[in-house]
């Protein structure tokens, strides 16, 4: 770990034996994965002098009233608590302390509670964090300060996301419980991100229904079925802006513009035929457009070689190209290659 953190050790050391690595960097230590953001909490330093420090270095402040500044990829920050006063991610009271069980009470979830000593190693680990990255499980600290901020929810999500970890039962039901309409779009969306992002997509889109996520910001219900199933084999944030779109009427407008659709992908009619297939591939290879539509004839795609590939003609008039194709097609022998279930 150190060999992160040389220079903010020779930085500290005339000043405190007691400067921990807190957060999702000691998360990501801990579960073997390479950190490259860093948060520092530095005990046994004045805000006086703490701040005489961080200019001396050229820290910019990035949270003066919570005592936060910025060096290079290190946030560094004197230990707080902090108590929700008004409304907002900017309505809390911050005082110091120098407790490192009390100011670890503000973290969200245990596996973001446990501290390293950046000069011994010493690790501190007062919620039970360590065991619960063993156990893969995701599970809030104080269910009071974990209400006082709902971007948790969104957070519990990606988390799970992005590790393949499970909620546990009593924070899944208190993110159930939160509203999210204090949220702005940009904070939703940079959650969403993450998740899209991540590994374990169909981890994410599981929690997304099951806390009603779904309602709370789309007002609908979503199925758990379908897409999961199009996530684990295929994370991508396409397939839920399609499914957003095409299937659920939804206008995603705090997705950034340059954020789209796979272009001109068609939603599964009720009877899926050769022949819709066939003009359907003249435009582009069928493979995304089968993963969209949850698999749908995948095997026949392949068998008639237009899942990797467009559809050639077999006998184009050159004179008259579009009608040619198009009359291939109609003489073709019509046959139900899908029917949607219910439908006759």
């Amino acid at each position: 770990m150190k060999n992160y953190l040389l220079e903010i050790i020779s930085i500290l050391k005339p000043y405190t034996s007691r400067a921990y690595l807190v957060g999702g960097a000691t998360r990501d230590i801990l579960m073997n994965k390479t950190p490259f953001d860093f948060d520092i909490e530095i005990y046994d330093i004045s805000p006086t002098l703490f701040e005489k420090i961080m200019n001396k270095i050229g820290a910019k402040g990035v949270g003066k009233n919570f005592f936060v500044y910025k060096y290079k990829n290190f946030d560094l920050s004197l230990p707080r608590i902090e108590n929700k006063v008004s409304k907002g991610h900017r309505g809390f009271e911050v005082k110091l302390t120098q407790d490192e069980k009390e100011a670890s009470l503000r973290r969200d979830f245990t596996i973001n509670s446990i501290m390293i000593n950046i000069f011994d190693e010493t690790i501190l680990d007062f919620w039970g964090g360590k065991q619960d990255i063993k156990n893969k499980t995701i599970r809030l600290m104080d269910e009071t300060k974990f209400k006082e901020d709902s971007l948790r929810v969104l957070r519990a999500m990606q988390f799970s996301s992005r590790f393949g970890f499970k909620i546990e039962k009593n924070t899944l039901n208190i993110c159930k419980d939160i509203e999210l309409n204090d949220l702005s779009k940009d904070r939703i969306y940079k959650e969403f991100e993450k998740m899209f992002k991540s590994k374990y997509l169909f981890y994410g889109y599981y929690y997304f229904i099951k806390m009603d996520i779904d309602k709370k910001i789309f007002n609908k219900k979503f199925n758990f079925s379908p897409l999961c199933f199009t996530f684990r084999k295929n994370p991508h944030i396409s397939y839920f802006l399609y499914h957003l779109k095409q299937h659920k009427k939804i206008d995603f407008n705090f997705f950034p513009k340059n954020i789209k659709t796979p272009a001109k992908m068609k939603k599964l009619p009720k009877k899926v035929s050769n022949k819709f297939l066939y003009a359907l591939s003249l435009k582009y290879p069928l493979k995304d457009w089968s993963i969209l539509n949850n698999e749908c004839c995948k095997e026949w795609l392949i068998k008639n070689n237009i899942y990797e590939k467009k559809y050639k003609p077999k006998n184009i008039d050159f004179k008259n190209p579009k009608k040619s194709i198009l009359q291939e097609i109609k003489n073709i022998k019509f046959d139900i290659i899908n029917l949607k279930k219910g439908n006759k």
